[in-house]
């Protein structure tokens, strides 16, 4: 049994694991499918004023205060919408990064429904961004066959090595 071999083997389980794991909380949310086909709501113009980068899961100061999943910049930002408001909010889904901390960014209100009518909440996307669903799911499958692919081979590798019979030697 070669002591490389099953190294390298181990190491491929966790991460196909985290391959197939990303998928659904790195690849999934960043390309923000929730807000495919919802309509904007207000607009305006938000300024960063604070930014972390975050994840899996991070207690978020949003107005219902859920969690968010996934990897991603979540910023605090002071928001002067078009008709005249002003209000301090939360976002998240790497819409605002740490580079815009300082910087006036055109922004829009759509409200995501997250269980089909009866939970609708309010969130903050750049005003240019457009929600990418075909790309999104592709680069989920894509991700995930390629974990499944690491996690196989570092199983089969490791059954391989550890089932081989010993050989009396004379």
């Amino acid at each position: 049994m070669c002591v490389v071999r099953v190294v390298r083997d181990a190491l491929l389980i966790p991460v196909g694991i985290g391959l197939f794991l990303a998928a659904f909380f790195v690849v999934l949310p960043y390309f923000g499918t929730g807000a495919a086909g919802t309509e904007v709501s207000a607009r305006g113009t938000a300024v960063a004023q604070q930014c972390r980068f975050s994840g899996p899961i991070t207690k978020s100061r949003a107005p219902k205060r859920e969690n968010v999943i996934g990897f991603g910049w979540i910023c605090r930002a002071r928001i002067h919408w078009n008709d005249g408001g002003v209000e301090t909010r939360e976002v998240s889904g790497s819409q605002l990064t740490g580079e815009d901390v300082g910087n006036r960014v055109d922004v829009v209100e759509r409200r995501i429904d997250y269980s089909k009518g009866s939970d609708t909440r309010p969130q903050i996307y750049r005003a240019d961004f457009e929600p990418r669903v075909l790309l999104a799911w592709g680069s989920v499958m894509a991700t995930c066959l390629l974990g499944f692919v690491f996690a196989a081979l570092g199983f089969s590798g490791l059954s391989r090595s550890f089932s081989r019979k010993s050989v009396p030697v004379d």
